[in-house]
């Protein structure tokens, strides 16, 4: 079960880096290998100072 919400949770933020334009396929596998929550912070700065991946 733990295991089911990990990678909802990376679906979840490589939902929102679709939204955002980003590339989703590199922003969930940043998810898995970073934790859900450790790329969305990524991700949050990213949006931020404008980097574009």
């Amino acid at each position: 079960m733990l295991v089911f919400l990990y990678f909802l949770a990376a679906m979840g933020l490589a939902y929102w880096a679709k939204i955002h334009g980003r590339n989703p396929a590199l922003w969930f596998i940043l998810a898995v290998a970073l934790t859900p929550l450790g790329a969305s912070v990524a991700l949050m700065v990213a949006d931020r100072i404008g980097f574009r991946a």
